[in-house]
């Protein structure tokens, strides 16, 4: 159910500087473990990530949203911990993402019919 909240949790993906980059990670490692293209990942590690994403959309926080600074320091501070928990995880995914792209940047080889006598 998460996933169909893209559109709220980009916008607050903006508000969260420059940890974006480290939301937009675990959100596209959520996005490819629903999909089944990558399920090398404890289901511990995808309780977590779900966890921080409702933590982050929901209006009910330890320190509410609209108090400025101090209203995103708790969801940041939700996603550090799962940052810092999982760290090997994400580095596997990292990996995997890398090998992905390199994969599928990597021109298809013709072997001609003299190439292959």
């Amino acid at each position: 159910k998460i996933i169909g909240k893209e559109g709220k949790v980009f916008a607050l993906f903006q508000k969260l500087g420059s940890h974006a980059q480290d939301f937009k990670l675990l959100w596209d490692l959520l996005k490819d473990y629903k999909s089944g293209e990558y399920s090398a990942v404890p289901w511990k590690f995808i309780a977590a990530i779900v966890f921080a994403f409702l933590y982050l959309v929901s209006p009910i926080d330890a320190i509410p949203d609209f108090i400025p600074v101090l209203g995103l320091t708790d969801d940041i501070s939700v996603f550090g911990l799962v940052l810092a928990g999982f760290g090997a995880e994400i580095d596997a995914y990292k990996a995997w993402r890398e090998a992905k792209n390199a994969l599928s940047m990597t021109p298809a080889i013709e072997v001609t019919k003299e190439e292959e006598k």
